[in-house]
């Protein structure tokens, strides 16, 4: 039990739809709260940027304003009556600036725009307000001390491209929150419902349009299992999760469909069934689809990168990501392997459940209280 038991936690815009991080951080503060920890939530709130905002750029700017204008100033009191504050998502690490001399502590997820900001992406760049917040985050960063990373692939990049970390450090992995329960005939009731025909196969993908996802990768590379007629995916669909497609109409359009903001029943419903995940990400700083739908027992073929290679584990299939047709001879010579492997993929799964990632936060949190604590009898 931690001496120190009053902790803050700051969460995300939920305007921004960042659903996996809202969830992340809801998860956080139901876990540090069974742990015995004192833990609140807090977010910025849409207070200018609401629904009835029609214009994208002004919802943009309003946005802006209610994240780093109007919610620092309700932060800041706030702040006072805790012991820790910890920003869940590294995206927020300009609030330090509006705690100074409290014991903060956060949890970086991913640095990949910061590298498209350090021209280590091919291909990529960022401009106007896009490039000023990355600059502003890259620079908060900097003030921070004490940070969880969700892989060593992201600890490796804070260490090149921000600076060593000065305070406490772990890499603690994302868990699997609320995945792998699931019975199959639930699954296919829910797949009926939301219109996927439950009587074909098919693969899956989740991710956005955004570059590293490699939406497109993907799909093309289904379209490529699907020209080589193996027997088990002659018949098969491609189920994308993710918001509408950048090309209204991909090839192979007739064997998609797109289901744009499902809820979590559904997602696991799918994970379940499906035959397959593809998931040949780019870039990635964790890739908790991965666990997801290895949770549900649901094979996966991702990249031969990290941290995919290592969250992945031993039951997935890895392919270059920049070699489609390269992959897909590979998932057609490998298929019968790879639907063996649920079983293994559940076991995998269970090494990044939600009691072994309580354990190390609440672990490492205690750290951040002991060396603030060492700081204020040293001064």
């Amino acid at each position: 039990m931690p001496q120190t038991k009053r902790i803050l936690l700051i969460g995300n815009y939920a305007a921004d739809r960042q659903y996996s991080m809202l969830r992340y951080a809801d998860w956080l503060a139901g876990a540090l709260t069974a742990a015995g920890w004192q833990a609140d939530l807090i977010a910025p709130e849409p207070r200018l940027a609401r629904p009835g905002v029609r214009s994208g750029a002004a919802r943009k700017w309003l946005g802006l304003v209610d994240k780093f204008v109007l919610f620092p100033l309700r932060l800041r009191r706030l702040a006072a009556r805790y012991d820790l504050i910890h920003i869940c998502d590294h995206s927020n690490a300009p609030y330090a600036f509006m705690l100074p001399g409290h014991r903060i502590s956060l949890t970086c997820h991913d640095l990949i725009p910061i590298k498209v900001l350090a021209g280590e992406v091919a291909g990529q760049a960022l401009s106007g307000t896009n490039a000023w917040l990355q600059r502003l985050i890259r620079f908060s960063l900097r003030r921070i001390d004490n940070l969880a990373f969700v892989s060593a692939a992201t600890r490796a990049d804070f260490v090149r491209l921000i600076g060593p970390v000065r305070g406490a450090a772990d890499v603690i992995f994302n868990p699997v929150i609320g995945f792998g329960t699931m019975t199959p005939d639930r699954a296919r009731e829910l797949i009926t419902a939301a219109g996927i025909p439950a009587d074909r196969p098919f693969l899956l993908h989740i991710g956005s349009n955004l570059w590293y996802k490699n939406r497109g990768g993907a799909l093309r590379l289904f379209d490529l299992l699907h020209r080589m007629a193996a027997p088990e995916l002659r018949d098969a669909l491609m189920v994308s999760v993710g918001p509408l497609l950048a090309d209204s109409r991909p090839e192979g359009s007739d064997r998609l469909i797109v289901v744009s903001e499902p809820d979590n029943a559904l997602i696991e419903a799918l994970y379940t069934e499906a035959r397959a995940l593809l998931f040949p990400s780019l870039d990635e700083g964790f890739g908790w689809p991965i666990i997801e739908a290895q949770a549900c027992g649901c094979p996966v073929v991702t990249s031969d990168r990290e941290p995919m290679r290592s969250i992945a584990g031993p039951a997935a299939l890895l392919i270059d990501p920049d070699r489609l047709e390269q992959a897909a001879q590979l998932i057609a010579e490998r298929w019968r392997w790879l639907t063996t492997q649920r079983q293994a993929a559940r076991d995998h799964a269970r090494l990044f459940s939600a009691e072994a990632a309580t354990t190390r936060y609440s672990a490492y949190l205690a750290s951040v209280a002991a060396g603030a604590a060492r700081e204020e009898r040293c001064r």
